[in-house]
């Protein structure tokens, strides 16, 4: 996959040129048309998904920042301010619009903690003292930049006026035609797109298994609970019992996501992922068991169904069989993560590799996987000696995801994460 760098200002951004590895690896993991048997190709997220570069206020380059965090690092395109403020009770990923920035800032600010009300202090020497009511205090600060971009194109492919004008008997037939060739090789670019989204979900997902946290076995929690142990990861499609409490469970882990804590995200940052702000996806087998086992008795569904979450099909890959449903392999991710850097040049790849399957679905807060300047072109060039016509469309986005916000992950049965 080749990267090539354009520096602008202080920090190069990273161009990640991926339609080798569109063509040979991500493509036919999401459309069945790899060879071999169901296992799924090791996904390498670092050249496609950035995890960000974290700056403080404490840091040397933070320090130059005069206490609160702002300098223009290349040209930011955006900056999102991620705290909307406390309130206590196929992939739909936050796009953002800015068209000629090439890096992502996202910033944050920590609130001071609490000090005792000295207006009510009526004793000698009380009240506030000289360095409290005019010193500097600044507040911590803290900004990620994200500074990829991951681009490709069609090949070209000419249209002739010509021949097809003596292919075909009137110039509505010939208008169709074209259609129909722009609608196939525009529906394949979106594919393409589609995939993307897949492995910043995935990047995203492996990012939590990689440390651990927030990881939650429904399985486990359902047999804690009730001491159960016949359902197992080959049956738990048909037990009813088990649905209902995966259903409770998850339904509560959203609701908790809901509060203003610091247990769901690696940063130990308060924050919250209200009803607006949630991304909520589930694979198409247990959402599909809900219904048939949950939803399909209950009178008042309004009190029991899961609210806004969308079905997937998989997460990184459709599986290969005809002859099976293919669940191992669209439940399963096999990737390296973004955070574990890039592949060295020299020497052997010591990069962790996560791999689990039976991941059932995941919940995060909307910037915990974005997609950033987003561009979508297609190039035109005529030819009016010989009568044709050449085109190509192009795509460019950057890929973020960030463990600073809240994400949590469902699966069944304890997996195979590993080294």
């Amino acid at each position: 996959m080749p990267v090539h760098s354009q520096k602008r200002g202080n920090v190069k951004m990273k161009i990640n040129q991926i339609a080798n590895v569109l063509n040979s690896a991500f493509f036919p993991e999401a459309t069945g048309t790899g060879e071999g048997d169901e296992e799924i190709i090791k996904d390498d997220l670092s050249n496609v998904v950035s995890v960000g570069t974290r700056v403080t206020s404490s840091s040397t380059f933070g320090n130059m920042m005069n206490g609160y965090l702002k300098t223009i690092y290349d040209k930011v395109g955006e900056t999102i301010y991620t705290d909307e403020g406390y309130t206590s009770g196929s992939f739909d990923l936050s796009v953002t619009d800015a068209e000629y920035g090439s890096i992502l800032e996202k910033v944050r600010v920590e609130a001071p903690e609490f000090d005792e009300n000295k207006m009510w202090t009526f004793t000698e020497g009380g009240g506030s003292t000289h360095e409290e009511m005019f010193g500097y205090h600044p507040l911590d600060v803290t900004a990620k930049y994200f500074n990829s971009r991951t681009t490709f194109r069609t090949k070209p492919y000419t249209i002739t006026e010509t021949q097809f004008r003596s292919a075909f008997t009137s110039r509505e037939a010939v208008i169709r035609f074209i259609a129909a060739i722009e609608q196939r090789v525009l529906s394949k670019r979106n594919l393409a797109i589609n995939i993307l989204n897949h492995k910043a979900v995935t990047a995203l997902i492996a990012e939590k298994l990689k440390t651990g946290n927030n990881v939650y076995d429904v399985l486990a929690e359902y047999v804690a609970e009730t001491g159960d142990n016949t359902v197992t990861v080959n049956n738990w499609r048909t037990s009813e019992r088990f649905l209902v409490f995966a259903n409770t469970f998850i339904r509560t882990i959203a609701d908790l996501m809901n509060e203003p804590t610091a247990l769901y995200n690696e940063e130990d940052y308060i924050s919250q992922t209200t009803d607006g702000q949630r991304r909520f996806y589930l694979i198409s087998d247990f959402s599909r068991a809900l219904e048939s086992w949950v939803y399909r008795t209950s009178y008042n569904e309004e009190y029991n169904k899961l609210a806004g979450y969308k079905t997937i099909a998989y997460w990184q890959s459709v599986g290969n069989s005809k002859t099976s449903a293919n669940f191992s392999a669209r439940s399963s991710i096999n990737a390296i993560p973004p955070s574990e850097g890039e592949a060295p040049t020299t020497g052997e790849d010591t990069r962790r590799v996560i791999s689990r399957d039976n991941i059932i679905g995941v919940i995060f807060n909307k910037w915990a996987a974005v997609v950033n300047a987003e561009r979508i072109e297609t190039g035109v060039q005529p030819n009016n000696f010989d009568k044709w016509s050449n085109y190509v469309h192009m795509f460019a986005a950057g890929y973020f995801v960030d463990t600073g916000e809240n994400a949590v992950v469902f699966v069944i049965g304890d997996g195979s994460d590993g080294e």
